[in-house]
């Protein structure tokens, strides 16, 4: 197959996805925690109150949810579907393995990705990660590559002062680069 098949096939499967990210939220709403109420002080620092109050998180025992694209017409992704993520981002709620759900370093990636989402939009975002995954794989995918820089930055407590608009920015960049593959 080529990739203007897959990319197609990405576009034609983005209701089944927008409708699972929907049931998944639904069925996770009464155990979410807006990240304001955990408690980490180095978010406080590093993001505005206003995301932190709008953002919340999902401890889950076990594998975070992820959407079965594989059954949705992209059987290229089915790697995906089986790996042991920390965390993920859907909108502007992740979701973390109880093991890490103590790690602020987790967390500020994890808000990374809610900036992305806000900045974006669901389509764009889903476009824009699938596009990336396609191309470098997950680790080395653009949305993710600056979510991983910015945590090395925050670990190592070098951020720049204006991270949200340095997010925004970016997120912005990668979207230009993807947003001639869609009609």
């Amino acid at each position: 197959m080529d990739q203007n098949d897959i990319i197609r096939r990405f576009h034609s499967a983005l209701p089944a996805v927008n409708e699972w990210i929907e049931n998944t939220l639904e069925q996770n709403r009464e155990s979410t925690v807006r990240i304001i109420d955990i408690g980490f002080p180095r978010l406080k620092t590093v993001y505005p109150t206003d995301l932190l109050v709008k953002a919340k998180v999902v401890v889950v025992p076990g594998k975070v949810p992820y959407p079965p694209i594989s059954s949705m017409g992209l059987p290229e992704f089915q790697q995906m579907e089986a790996m042991p993520f920390s965390g993920i981002t859907y909108k502007d709620t992740f979701f973390v393995k109880e093991e890490l759900a103590q790690s602020e370093s987790l967390h500020f990636h994890e808000l990374v990705h809610v900036v992305q989402w806000g900045q974006l939009g669901v389509n764009k975002f889903l476009l824009a990660y699938g596009v990336g995954l396609m191309h470098y794989g997950y680790k080395d995918s653009p949305l993710e590559q600056m979510a991983y820089a910015l945590q090395e930055g925050f670990d190592r407590n070098n951020l720049p002062e204006t991270i949200i608009d340095l997010i925004r920015v970016r997120t912005e960049a990668i979207w230009a680069g993807v947003a001639p593959l869609f009609p």
